[in-house]
């Protein structure tokens, strides 16, 4: 795996699902998470928690939804990775969840240090607890315990992470992305073939897509629309020509060589930023 992305995070597709087994655990901190991020995180929508600084504290946690009293569920906190900087902040939002029209105040206010959980397990109904008075982060709960009965009925959802041999070790091994599909973005060299035709070849981002946005060569047979904001440009709904691997919407990817000043040689980074939603721009430079 190349990408800086990439040594960051695996592509997690979807959800492994594991079935909670009925025993009782023994918890000695519960996590205070403010909404929307706790709710993302119990719907397995996020497995990065970012904060502005590491943490020692490994193992089962619990999860506290800020200012409600109550705890939600539980995860295992892995690891902390190195800070982001904005480039990566960008790359890795399918893990963090933070929207793109938030990256950048996030990065400005240090957000950029993800803690990894998994084995996520929501309870079926929150359980009180006495907040101490002061407690912004953690809550020492020496004595909680997730009994069997407050497990969800429904299977936990446990996120997969990228193998060891695909983790940063430090910041300084993260590396300019090259042209793969194995990580939240593939960055794409244009051709003067790309630029007459106003498209640009997604053969070797197929795995970021969806499949069925992958529709026939003609409008007669259209896949499911994805959402694509170009950067500089506008945000358009448009499916991939299944024949070519290209957006069907040429109009808009002229537009955007037009506006970003494109030519024959030049790359593009087409990025998965949420399930459904794409952002095509030039990367920065490195």
């Amino acid at each position: 795996m190349s990408s800086s992305a990439a040594r960051l995070a695996c592509c997690p597709g979807a959800p492994h699902i594991q079935h909670s087994s009925p025993r009782s655990e023994q918890i000695m901190k519960g996590l205070v998470i403010r909404s929307p991020w706790i709710d993302h995180i119990l719907a397995g929508k996020k497995t990065w928690e970012m904060r502005t600084r590491a943490t020692s504290i490994r193992g089962r946690i619990a999860l506290i939804k800020a200012g409600s009293g109550l705890i939600y569920g539980t995860a295992e906190l892995v690891e902390c990775k190195p800070a982001l900087d904005l480039e990566q902040l960008r790359a890795t939002q399918a893990f963090h969840a933070i929207p793109v029209s938030g990256i950048d105040d996030a990065f400005a206010n240090r957000w950029t240090t993800p803690w990894v959980l998994h084995d996520v397990r929501r309870f079926a109904r929150p359980v009180p607890y006495k907040h101490p008075s002061g407690a912004v982060t953690w809550v020492d709960l020496p004595t909680f315990q997730a009994e069997p009965g407050w497990t969800d009925s429904t299977p936990s959802v446990t996120v997969k992470e990228a193998s060891p041999a695909n983790q940063p070790q430090s910041a300084s091994e993260h590396r300019r992305p090259q042209h793969r599909a194995e990580g939240p973005w593939v960055d794409i060299r244009l051709t003067e073939g790309n630029l007459r035709n106003n498209h640009f070849y997604l053969r070797t981002a197929e795995s970021l897509l969806p499949s069925d946005c992958i529709g026939g060569s003609n409008k007669s047979d259209l896949g499911r629309a994805i959402r694509v904001t170009f950067d500089p440009g506008p945000s358009i709904e448009c499916d991939v020509a299944g024949d070519k691997m290209i957006l069907r919407a040429r109009a808009q990817v002229r537009d955007f060589f037009e506006r970003s000043g494109s030519r024959a040689g030049d790359t593009l980074r087409f990025m998965r930023v949420g399930e459904r939603e794409f952002l095509v721009r030039r990367p920065e430079p490195v």
